[in-house]
């Protein structure tokens, strides 16, 4: 619309650059949904400071709309509809001198077609000499109803026209991505042959310009179901995208998207306006107040920098909060500790952290191994044929804090001489039975959980149920991966130490490859791939490319009779969020939903979890 009023018919010079061609574009954004766990993400912006970042940030294209420019004036989106310039020459400034040199994604141009004196042969001419190999209908006649709406179709200016200037870019091999509102509107532009259909529902709300939605997330999303539909019985080539309306959060946009089967998600207002308003007014405020508060920031910092240090147990998920609340609780008793969790989680650290929230005077955390079954570390050994005697840690180490790894690889009497120690203070010496008293306190470890161990027969009885009360279960990484960016940044402070630059940090694009690993070998596991991406590092930032090869591409997949089990297994510990459990089991979440569907596995868990599935 902007062109009906003004047009400026002096052309920019040509990109050096060649602009992608159209079967290029489209090929990679769908290899990218062949990937596990990924959606397309599209950020319509206007500034070339917003494309650096939602680059950054893993966005697989960009549209370059005159709305994203306007937005960083400070007016809403919806003022990209007003005749307040040339929309196409407005949007050639800024789109070909900011966002073409730094983008590494394709760039979709906001093309009006409002301006009945511009021929669209030529303005696509001068908009594929700038460099763009990517063109779509924005500002757009679909945002326009009632009379107005009618009489703009009516002159030929509206939305047929877009169509039509859609399918001239396609003559000339540049991807195209239409704007749609109605059922009608998505039939007409897959029929056209449109690369990539955005159902758009609406201008955004949120923010303090934000527009108002009439539309819930329910109903956005069997709304967007219903049109996704009508475009994939026409074509099953065609990407279809969602925008706007209620959508202002990754997780809004997966409930709407789970539902609707959108391929991906396009973020204008909720990619640059929302977060620059509530991220400025938050930050000023704490320039603003930070006097006021810096005695009670340095209180605060004291007090984790404490925890942190005094626990050496790193993490904010609820797991290790709620376990760093029982240290102190532990450490007051004393009870036996029993710590189980898998191998690399972080045993012998937390044994340590009890051993000190105890502080029991002159104890110290002594290692028993359990190499020998019998116990004869532990117990001590009888001289035999005049030989010397053998003491055992509990009789050379009466008052300290015995840690005893792996304790289901005891034989059965190791085990019941440890429960009289436990019971009574007492310990037996292998071989003639002298005894002794031990003071001191015992923890336990295994690699096992406490129900396996009781069910398998690995523990006698009375041990598992006198351990019972005392039992700590460390979790796997991969499910507390929200602990990985503390752990990484705990882990990096001592390489720090160790090298010239203090400021070695890990990188967004190692993040994306560090939150989708399983991590078998858990936090060892971690601070191993950290320590070699280190060595590879020659900056100050760890990036994708300086990490090692994570997983084992040979490894075995379930059996095809097992396989629903897997899934429902893995769904149940995600407690059914899918994306989540599309990461951890690694594939991606439309492969998830298809065999969720085989299966007849629930979209959500069943209100009696003893009912069969």
């Amino acid at each position: 619309m902007a062109d009906l009023l003004v047009h400026t018919s002096g052309s920019l010079p040509s990109s050096s650059a060649r602009a992608p061609a159209r079967a290029e574009i489209v090929a990679t954004l769908k290899s990218t949904l062949d990937k596990p766990n990924t959606t397309l993400v599209g950020a319509a912006i206007g500034t070339g400071l917003a494309a650096q970042a939602a680059s950054r940030g893993g966005a697989d294209f960009i549209l370059a709309l005159n709305a994203g420019r306007l937005r960083s004036m400070g007016a809403p989106s919806i003022f990209s509809l007003l005749a307040l310039r040339s929309s196409n020459d407005f949007v050639l400034d800024f789109a070909q001198s900011e966002i073409l040199p730094h983008a590494k994604v394709p760039v979709f141009f906001g093309a009006s077609a409002f301006d009945p004196r511009c021929s669209i042969e030529a303005e696509l001419e001068r908009i594929a000499d700038a460099g763009f190999g990517a063109i779509v209908n924005f500002p757009t006649a679909i945002f326009l109803d009632g009379r107005f709406r009618a009489d703009i179709e009516r002159a030929g200016l509206g939305f047929q026209r877009e169509l039509e200037m859609l399918r001239a870019a396609q003559r000339r091999s540049m991807a195209t991505l239409a704007y749609v509102r109605t059922v009608a509107e998505a039939q007409q532009a897959a029929e056209a042959g449109v690369d990539i259909i955005n159902l758009n529902l609406g201008w955004n709300v949120g923010g303090t310009v934000g527009s108002r939605s009439g539309l819930s997330l329910t109903q956005a999303a069997e709304y967007a179901k219903i049109v996704f539909r009508r475009i994939r019985s026409i074509s099953e080539d065609t990407l279809c995208v969602l925008e706007g309306g209620p959508i202002v959060s990754p997780d809004q946009m997966y409930e709407v998207s789970a539902v609707s089967k959108a391929d991906g998600y396009i973020g204008g207002s909720t990619i640059d306006r929302v977060p620059l308003e509530a991220s400025m007014e938050q930050i000023t405020s704490a320039f603003k107040s930070v006097g006021t508060l810096q005695k009670r920031i340095d209180e605060l910092e004291r007090q984790l920098e404490h925890v942190q240090r005094e626990y050496s147990i790193v993490g904010r998920s609820p797991s290790i909060q709620q376990i760093k609340q029982r240290i102190e609780k532990l450490a007051a008793s004393p009870l036996p500790v029993l710590i189980t969790g898998g191998a690399g989680t972080g045993k012998k650290l937390l044994a340590r952290a009890i051993q000190e929230a105890a502080r029991r005077p002159g104890s110290k955390l002594i290692s028993a191994s359990t190499a020998d079954a019998s116990g004869e570390s532990l117990f001590g050994l009888a001289p035999s044929d005049g030989g010397r005697k053998m003491l055992g840690l509990l009789a050379y180490q009466p008052k300290a804090t015995l840690l005893v790894e792996n304790v289901e690889c005891l034989c059965v009497d190791a085990q019941k001489r440890l429960m009289e120690v436990i019971e009574t203070g007492v310990y037996r010496r292998l071989g003639d039975n002298d005894r002794g008293r031990f003071e001191g306190r015992l923890i336990l470890t295994s690699t096992r959980p406490l129900s396996e161990l009781d069910s398998s027969g690995q523990l006698i009885p009375s041990l598992e149920s006198r351990l019972s009360p005392g039992h700590v279960f460390l979790p796997n990484l991969r499910d507390r991966l929200e602990d990985l960016p503390l752990l990484a940044e705990h882990f990096l402070q001592a390489l720090r130490k160790d090298r010239r630059s203090r400021k070695l940090s890990v990188d967004h694009s190692a993040y994306r490859v560090l939150m989708t690993y399983g991590w078998p070998e858990n936090i060892r596991e971690l601070r191993s791939v950290l320590e070699t991406a280190a060595i590879r590092c020659e900056g100050d930032w760890i990036k994708a490319e300086h990490l090692p090869p994570l997983g084992d591409a040979d490894a075995p997949q379930p059996h095809a009779g097992d396989e629903r089990e897997w899934i429902l297994d893995a769904l149940h510990r995600h407690r059914f969020r899918r994306g989540e459990t599309a990461r951890y089991l690694g594939v991606s979440r439309k492969t998830l939903y298809n065999k969720m569907r085989a299966y007849g596995l629930p979209l959500q868990p069943r209100e009696n979890p003893q009912e069969p599935l």
